[in-house]
């Protein structure tokens, strides 16, 4: 098994961690409405799906070929755009335009996801950079956001936000040295293992925050 197969392989445990989140507040909407729920939920799927779809590509799922890392990272961003946007809520007017924007968005990641046989290969340095830096910029967003309301209301909530998203931001940062120089594609696996601490970190923060 390669270096990127095994970084490759810890993709699932990211989905799985998002694919529980995903369940437990769909269920919970169910039962209270509680529109937060629904938002968190929706983004966790977003984060989910991607994660999947960029695993079943990059492992040859059925015998596919195909750029996932695409949607990969469309999910993973738009899930964090969503996260921080739920933050900013500050009325039921906004929570139901937040809901409708999320359903524009799901619409469009489809629309991404089918359209992966079309996307130019990511193995190729400038790519793959132009993508970590998106995802890089989003996330940075995010713990930026979540470090201004641990600042100003030093709730548990926001510092384990904010931890979530720096240690994501780092996650991110330790693919660049693998992606320029190819003898340092051992980087890949500990910005997964880094990814999935950051996951777990935010579900804590969701479940006790």
């Amino acid at each position: 098994m390669t270096i990127n197969q095994i970084a490759n392989l810890m993709s699932l445990p990211i989905a799985t961690i998002c694919l529980f989140a995903t369940i437990k507040y769909f269920l919970i909407y169910k039962i209270s409405r509680n529109d937060m729920s629904y938002i968190i939920g929706v983004s966790m799927s977003f984060i989910f799906i991607g994660s999947f779809v960029g695993f079943a590509g990059e492992a040859n799922i059925a015998g596919n070929k195909l750029n996932t890392e695409w949607a990969g990272s469309c999910g993973a961003c738009c899930g964090a755009i969503f996260i921080v946007l739920s933050s900013l809520v500050k009325s039921y007017t906004q929570m139901q335009q937040l809901k409708k924007w999320q359903l524009v968005a799901m619409v469009l990641f489809i629309i991404v996801i089918l359209l992966t046989p079309f996307y130019p290969p990511t193995k190729s340095p400038p790519i793959a950079l132009s993508l970590n830096a998106v995802r890089m910029i989003i996330h940075t967003s995010a713990f930026i956001r979540y470090l201004a309301l641990y600042l100003s209301k030093r709730t548990r909530f926001s510092l384990l936000m904010w931890m979530a998203f720096s240690t994501m931001v780092i996650g991110y940062a330790l693919n660049i040295p693998g992606i320029l120089q190819s003898s340092l594609a051992p980087f890949a696996i500990i910005a997964a293992a880094v990814r999935i601490a950051a996951y777990l970190t935010m579900i804590v923060a969701y479940f006790i925050g």
